[in-house]
């Protein structure tokens, strides 16, 4: 027979091991459904994040709109900037769906929808 100690401690490690899976199966639910969201454009991402593009990622758009498709190196040396931080601001404008990367060595071009939001970047400014 077991201590009502060793009890104790099967019931915290069963709860625990309970708890833990819920949080895990919550956060994949939570997961894929924001993937979902952002593929099907509930989350409208332009509309929301154009106003709080930063100069930089406005400045990486234009380059590639006006030049084609570019490579981090190619962009890096355009703006004076870091390969570093060109490659960080392209793979937050990918993750946004603003920019695609293809190929090898990686190039960058606008998707329709960083042109559509360079464009309406453009009418609000004017």
């Amino acid at each position: 027979m077991m201590s009502q100690p060793e009890i104790l401690v099967i019931i915290f490690s069963i709860l625990f091991l309970a708890q833990t899976a819920i949080f895990t199966y919550l956060l994949v639910r939570a997961r894929r459904r924001m993937e979902r969201l952002v593929v099907i454009g509930e989350l409208s991402w332009p509309e929301q994040r154009l106003c709080g593009l930063t100069e930089t990622e406005i400045r990486i758009m234009e380059l590639i709109e006006s030049r084609g498709p570019q490579s981090a190196k190619d962009l890096s040396r355009a703006l004076g900037l870091s390969r570093e931080h060109v490659a960080r601001t392209l793979k937050r404008l990918v993750e946004g769906g603003l920019l695609v990367r293809e190929g090898k060595p990686y190039r960058y071009r606008l998707t329709e929808l960083g042109k559509n939001s360079l464009r309406s970047r453009d009418i609000t400014e004017a």
